[in-house]
C-alpha cells in the first residue's frame, strides 16, 4: 500500500525558539491539529492525512543570555490555506519560512497570547 500524504514544512530562519500550533479549519471555527517546537534555524514537517484548510499560530521566543533586556515573545498567525491530501487530486506540499528581523515584525498578523492559547 502506497501511503502518501500532504505536508506542511516549517523552516525557522530566525534566532527564536518557535512553538507552533497547526490549526485545522478557518479563522472562526478551528481545532488544534498538531503542535510542536522548532529550534532556531530548525525545520519541522507536519504530515496531513486529510484535505482541508490549515493555518499556523506561532509563539516565537527570543532568549538572550547576555542581554536579558532583549528577551521577548512574539505571537502571530498566518492565513488559512487549502491543503489537498487525496489520491485523485494529489498531495499538497507547502513550505512556510518563519523569518524575523529583530527590528521589525514579519508578514504574519500579530496576535495576543490569549489568541495563541485558544
Amino acid at each position: 500500500m502506497n501511503s502518501q500524504n500532504a505536508t506542511i514544512t516549517i523552516k525557522n530562519k530566525s534566532d527564536r525558539q518557535l512553538n507552533v500550533k497547526l490549526m485545522q479549519g478557518n479563522e472562526r471555527k478551528n481545532i488544534v491539529y498538531k503542535t510542536d517546537s522548532i529550534a532556531p534555524k530548525g525545520t519541522i514537517v507536519f504530515n496531513l492525512m486529510e484535505t482541508g484548510f490549515y493555518f499556523t499560530k506561532t509563539r516565537a521566543i527570543l532568549y538572550d543570555k547576555k542581554d536579558v533586556e532583549k528577551n521577548d515573545t512574539i505571537y502571530s498567525k498566518d492565513r488559512p490555506m487549502q491543503v489537498i491530501s487525496d489520491k485523485k487530486r494529489g498531495y499538497s506540499n507547502v513550505t512556510i519560512e518563519y523569518k524575523i528581523k529583530e527590528s521589525k515584525e514579519n508578514s504574519s498578523v500579530s496576535i495576543t497570547r490569549k489568541e495563541f492559547d485558544h
